[in-house]
């Protein structure tokens, strides 16, 4: 399964350089205090900050999602729904469980359809996916980690910036 193991190498360079992104995002949002603000009063400059924060928490998660598929596929795991995937992640100690997927996405969600309600909960929403980028991106390295002593995929690191 030569070709698996080059998408697995291709997916990881594509999230080096998007985790640089979010951490790059990340750390605008602390910067700026967005999670302080009303955030459906943001000045431009401070909604371009949110957007793109809340756009690569959400591309990075969704690419991470399809390492983790395209591991569970090299390794032979009959892959059905994300389900199986994150079955098969727990037990290579790639996530501790389940909920370190879903809760990422449900917050992830959740902003997206909470945007026009309540300040507080979308404030709420909005520190809570900064709080899981670290975890994130744990998961990540371990993915990584799996990849090269396991697989035996080369892993290409990009700098953080």
């Amino acid at each position: 399964m030569q070709r698996q193991k080059e998408i697995i190498a291709k997916r990881i360079a594509q999230l080096a350089r998007m985790r640089a992104y979010l951490i790059y995002s990340s750390r605008r949002m602390r910067a700026a205090s967005i999670v302080d603000k009303n955030l459906q009063q943001l000045e431009d400059a401070d909604a371009e900050i949110l957007a793109a924060f809340r756009a690569r928490f959400a591309e990075y998660q969704e690419h991470l999602g399809t390492l983790l598929k395209a591991i569970a596929l090299e390794e032979g795991v009959q892959v059905v729904g994300m389900t199986d995937v994150l079955a098969f992640a727990e037990k290579a100690d790639i996530v501790e469980s389940e909920q370190d997927w879903k809760e990422p996405r449900d917050v992830r969600n959740a902003i997206n359809h909470e945007y026009e309600e309540d300040a507080a909960t979308l404030s709420a929403l909005a520190s809570r996916m900064l709080e899981l980028v670290a975890p994130l991106v744990s998961m990540n390295d371990r993915a990584e980690r799996y990849c090269r002593e396991k697989l035996g995929v080369a892993v290409v690191i990009a700098d953080e910036k």
